[in-house]
């Protein structure tokens, strides 16, 4: 009786720890692979896609996409515009070289 008293409370200890621990697995959101910047070409693309994606949000379709990469010192640069409406917008996007996605910055500018 107490070796079955034993087997039942260990279960029970067994199931309120998954139970417990459960939410805390649901709530971690999916982790996407960051790209790391190391070439102008990764952050033209990054930065195009971005910026469509910030006017697709407001509803705002974009086309004549045009824009140029450079480097300044250890610093990636884009510079571009995309034709929203009847207005070019221009957008600027930046970020130090072999940094991650997440400390990249965009800018648009003059929006419609």
């Amino acid at each position: 009786m107490i070796r079955q008293d034993r087997e039942i409370s260990m279960r029970f200890v067994l199931g309120l720890a998954v139970l417990i621990s459960a939410p805390n697995l649901a709530a971690q959101p999916y982790q996407q692979e960051e790209i790391e910047f190391r070439q102008g070409s990764e952050l033209l693309s990054w930065c195009r896609s971005e910026a469509e994606a910030y006017f697709a949000g407001k509803g705002i379709a974009t086309w004549q996409r045009s824009g140029r990469h450079h480097e300044k010192g250890n610093l990636l640069i884009v510079e571009g515009s995309l034709r929203t409406g009847d207005k070019d917008v221009s957008v600027s996007c930046r970020v130090a070289k072999g940094a991650r996605e997440r400390h990249a910055v965009i800018e648009v500018h003059d929006e419609p």
